[in-house]
């Protein structure tokens, strides 16, 4: 027979075990978060000059028709010519995660006239994130 105090029991392990679940979660999330906020805040404004400081020595680098591998002074013009072709309204992470020294996220940039997704892969180097690959392609969300 179930008593009163059986109940309550589970009633207090179940609220235990989803407690547990939801500060393994938020560690999980805070451990994804290794990309600079900067990052995603020049994305959001559209500012190329921002994201330079993050950019390696040579990014690879995949927008539109422009796809091999740029210096950071090359890659800076495409994206200053790319935000200046479409204003950015705003821009949404979908999804983030890490290994080892490597990061990425993948996000959804919004402008005037159509949304592209976004992927960033970085490295950690000498306690500085850089970002070694950016792919910047039409989204059909």
């Amino acid at each position: 027979m179930i008593t009163k105090k059986r109940i309550a029991n589970f009633k207090w392990l179940s609220m235990i075990s989803l407690l547990m679940f939801i500060s393994i979660q938020h560690s999980a999330q805070a451990q994804t978060s290794s990309i600079p906020n900067e990052i995603v805040s020049a994305l959001s404004n559209g500012d190329a000059n921002r994201l330079s400081a993050y950019l390696n020595d040579n990014v690879e680098l995949f927008i539109e028709n422009k796809n091999d591998i740029y210096s950071r002074q090359q890659a800076v013009s495409i994206l200053n010519d790319f935000f200046h072709r479409f204003k950015v309204s705003d821009f949404k992470v979908i999804h983030q995660g890490n290994r080892d020294n490597s990061s990425f996220i993948i996000g959804i940039l919004s402008t005037a006239t159509e949304n592209f997704r976004v992927y960033i892969l970085t490295r950690k180097s000498d306690n500085k994130t850089i970002i070694l690959q950016l792919r910047i392609e039409t989204s059909n969300e």
